[in-house]
């Protein structure tokens, strides 16, 4: 099998709709914060916290 190309855009158009979902998973024990970016098809991002307080310090950036 041959190796997939990666190519590397850098946008110009400003995000100014998207959701945020974020909370415990269970599952994995860990914090998340999950963007979905609404208006540019389907896409989502994914970060991962070790502790609550770096979780709700990066949150507020999606939420205030």
């Amino acid at each position: 099998l041959g190796i997939m190309p990666r190519y590397f855009y850098q946008g110009t158009k400003p995000i100014t709709e998207f959701e945020v979902y974020h909370g415990w998973d269970q599952d994995v024990k860990k914090w998340f914060i999950e963007l979905n970016i609404c208006c540019h098809g389907k896409g989502n991002v994914v970060q991962w916290y070790d502790n609550e307080e770096e979780y709700l310090l990066c949150l507020r950036k999606y939420t205030h």
